[in-house]
């Protein structure tokens, strides 16, 4: 695995980490819910990410390496029902607090009554996958193979230097002297190479930035893109302005310290780190939820996400991940454990996590319905117990809603502030 992917895994270990990714199709079509797996399970068998496991190796003095793998005869799981939308979204809130389990499962709930744009019963179908298999846009991908689209391009993943893992493991012990002398050095480089000066700084932590406990309650509002396209920004420009709106009143904070962390995507590096599955970080964006103008607001927005995407390319930037990469294995495998006990900070760089994937045409199908909108819950951490997914499929798009507890318990108040902003003027 690539560095970042490992620390993916790594993570998952000690805390919940999946990513899932929902669809819903309608399902007036006639087809058993055995046929819907049997369906999943023969476009999962042409899928490459779909067909591997993960081999450890001792005391993680190495990086763990992907070994190929058959699909299991429970990676596909049907549930005939009958169910409603809230009963799914309640048990897949239930799933998202499991840690360490498979790479990868499909859950199919059939015969659904109550989904949203749906006119009569409809099937969903949730795709639960390691964060270690890649980011948003690469799952999305392997998500589109699953229901009709183009099979992904195969990831580069790098060459197993040692085969054997106890050599691996004895080849690795003996490099980490090695290895921290070259992570220090590209850390010295990475400090003096340029970067963009940041332009938010740390705000007070609010009450969605507490430890979320066990308790998961999910949420969608889908709408037509146009109603998010606020000046003729972006999706996620969009949705960022209209939660300027809403948060501050919802966390009883100041409209002036309002931010957000928002996942960014960057280009390919050069070297290794070109290789990972997860080519993304986090970035604090001032939401400039004093702006009273939404277009304004969505203008100084969209400046302020250029502005992050410049940091994030930014040679300092990349030099730094590729400080990171060079690192020894089992220093990113302790620090990926001990992020699970760190303390609640005082401080944050956004009072919620915002990531937003397009999933492109509205032109996939199962058992022969189409789909009607697709969502993504992001996991929640001990710093942030409200998350947001903003994903898009044709001329649909879904904000996603996860949230634990205080949060938890006002989130239908939340979505009905939401819905509000959302809904047309006059």
């Amino acid at each position: 695995m690539a560095p970042a992917d490992a620390a993916m895994y790594w993570a998952s270990q000690v805390s919940a980490n999946d990513q899932f990714l929902l669809f819903a199709f309608s399902g007036d079509e006639a087809a058993t819910c055995a046929a819907l797996v049997s369906e999943v399970r023969r476009r999962a068998a042409a899928i490459v990410d779909l067909h591997l496991t993960v081999e450890t190796v001792p005391g993680d003095l190495d990086f763990p390496r992907w070994v190929p793998a058959p699909v299991s005869d429970d990676a596909i799981v049907g549930y005939p029902g009958p169910y409603t939308w809230d009963a799914v979204l309640k048990d897949v809130a239930a799933l998202s607090t499991r840690s360490g389990g498979d790479l990868w499962r499909v859950h199919i709930f059939d015969r659904v009554t109550g989904v949203p744009d749906a006119d009569s019963l409809a099937r969903v179908a949730v795709l639960q996958i390691s964060h270690a298999l890649g980011d948003g846009r690469r799952v999305s991908a392997i998500a589109r193979a699953l229901f009709g689209g183009s099979l992904p391009e195969p990831a580069r993943d790098a060459r197993v230097a040692v085969g054997d893992r106890t050599l691996a493991a004895v080849r690795g012990g003996m490099l980490v002297g090695p290895h921290l002398v070259r992570a220090a050095a590209l850390g010295f480089a990475a400090w003096a190479a340029p970067v963009p000066e940041a332009t938010a700084a740390p705000t007070a932590a609010t009450r969605a930035n507490t430890a979320p406990g066990d308790r998961r309650v999910l949420r969608t509002l889908t709408v037509p893109s146009e109603a998010v396209r606020s000046g003729g920004h972006s999706v996620t420009v969009g949705v960022l302005a209209v939660l300027a709106e809403v948060l501050p009143a919802f966390l009883d904070a100041s409209r002036r310290e309002a931010r957000a962390e928002v996942t960014v995507a960057f280009g390919d590096d050069s070297g290794a780190k070109a290789l990972a599955r997860n080519r993304f970080q986090t970035a604090s964006v001032p939401l400039h939820a004093d702006e009273v103008d939404r277009r304004r607001r969505a203008a100084l927005i969209a400046a302020e996400l250029a502005a992050v995407r410049r940091r994030v390319d930014s040679p300092g930037f990349v030099a730094s991940r590729h400080a990171a990469a060079s690192a020894p294995a089992v220093l990113g495998a302790t620090a990926a454990r001990l992020s699970a006990d760190a303390p609640q900070p005082a401080t944050v760089s956004g009072w919620t996590v915002v990531s937003s994937v397009n999933r492109g045409a509205a032109d996939l199908t199962l058992a022969g319905g189409r789909v009607l909108f697709t969502a993504g819950f992001p996991a929640l951490s001990a710093a942030h117990s409200l998350t947001h997914g903003v994903h898009g499929i044709g001329d649909a798009v879904t904000i996603s809603v996860c949230a634990g507890a205080p949060i938890a318990d006002d989130v239908d108040e939340y979505m009905a502030a939401l819905s509000a902003a959302f809904a047309p003027a006059g």
